[in-house]
């Protein structure tokens, strides 16, 4: 293949496609065309080219980092903040699970919107103290670190070690599997359960491009002949 011929198809494509405009290149653009251009460069001596395009998940080489909202402290409402009996004839130990699970997968959210989803809460410390008596009853807090701990090795050893592709499919696969093992058997990867982790662990989607070229081979064969 030339080379030659390939570049200048490809500067036809992008004047068809976004028009002619006569600049000097600035110094990303010429990085851009190096990159190409090693890209570009196998394709010399091949005769057989395949393009493989696939989605994957990735570390994140930098992210933003966002401020949580602050709560107010005047939607705070008074009560007895240490009478544990209360919250314990007022929710049962699956509602407080299930709240505290729903809150860790929002960490954003505000005050307003966990009361207006949970009526019965009345304060934020209606969290906290939650989460201390799941803690004090050994619940779901070990094993959800367990999961997501677990999650991470297999993403890293498939993504970094084996190179393989990995989906939001396979990050729920890995935690319902682990999660099972622990004997969660109701335990359901729930799509804002992968994306917390997700961001967690900073990884998002990247799309991945890959060209196969075959060589053409110089070696001579001889035939049974002789010849």
């Amino acid at each position: 293949m030339k080379l030659s011929n390939i570049a200048k198809h490809l500067l036809h494509l992008a004047r068809t496609e976004y028009g002619f405009e006569n600049s000097v290149a600035t110094a990303d653009e010429i990085f851009a065309a190096e990159q190409l251009f090693n890209i570009l460069e196998p394709f010399k001596d091949s005769h057989f080219n395949e393009l493989y395009t696939y989605d994957t998940l990735e570390f994140e080489d930098e992210y933003d980092e966002t401020m949580n909202e602050e709560e107010n402290d005047d939607e705070f409402v008074s009560y007895d903040e240490n009478d544990h009996y209360y919250l314990q004839n007022q929710f049962t130990l699956e509602e407080m699970e299930n709240i505290i699970e729903w809150v860790d997968e929002h960490p954003n959210a505000r005050f307003s919107t966990i009361s207006n989803r949970f009526r019965k809460i009345k304060s934020m410390n209606y969290i906290t103290r939650f989460r201390e008596y799941i803690e004090n009853n050994g619940t779901r807090s070990d094993k959800l670190g367990k999961i997501k701990e677990f999650m991470f090795d297999q993403f890293y050893l498939k993504r970094t070690i084996e190179k393989d592709a990995v989906h939001d499919d396979d990050l729920a696969l890995y935690a319902v599997q682990n999660a099972r093992e622990l004997n969660w058997d109701e335990f359901k990867a729930s799509k804002s359960f992968i994306n917390s982790f997700k961001r967690e662990h900073r990884i998002s989607s990247r799309r991945i491009n890959k060209i196969i070229t075959r060589t053409k081979s110089n070696k001579k064969f001889c035939s049974l002949d002789g010849n």
